[in-house]
C-alpha cells in the first residue's frame, strides 16, 4: 500500500514537471514564432495596428533619423562644394599674386634701367 502511494506521489510530480515543462517550451516557442515573423516582415500592418507596440514608434524614429540623415548629406554636399569654391578662388589669387610679383619685377628692372 505505501509503494502505490508513493508510485502515484511520483507520477503526480512527473506529471507536474512535465506540465511546467511543456508550457515553457510552448511560450518560448511562440516568443521565437513571434520574433521570427516580425523580423522577417510578415506581420501585416493591420495586425501591429491592432496589437500596438513598439513597430509604430520604431518605425516613426527610423523616419525621423532618415530625414536627418538626409539633411547632414545634403548640408555636407553643400559645404563640399563651399569647400571647392574656396579651394578654386585660392588658387586664383595665388596665380594673380605671383603675376602681380613678377610684373613689379618687371618694373623695377625697367625703373632700373634694365641693368
Amino acid at each position: 500500500m505505501a509503494v502505490d502511494k508513493q508510485q502515484i506521489a511520483d507520477d503526480e510530480l512527473s506529471k507536474a514537471v512535465w506540465h511546467y515543462v511543456g508550457v515553457g517550451v510552448l511560450w518560448v516557442s511562440l516568443v521565437l514564432s513571434g520574433i521570427a515573423l516580425e523580423r522577417l516582415g510578415l506581420t501585416s500592418d493591420y495586425f501591429t495596428s491592432v496589437l500596438p507596440g513598439e513597430v509604430d514608434s520604431l518605425r516613426a524614429k527610423n523616419e525621423e533619423l532618415e530625414t536627418n540623415l538626409r539633411k547632414v548629406m545634403d548640408e555636407n554636399q553643400r559645404l563640399g562644394g563651399l569647400i571647392g569654391r574656396e579651394r578654386q578662388t585660392q588658387e586664383a589669387l595665388d596665380i594673380c599674386q605671383s603675376e602681380k610679383r613678377k610684373l613689379e619685377a618687371e618694373l623695377r628692372h625697367a625703373k632700373t634701367g634694365g641693368q
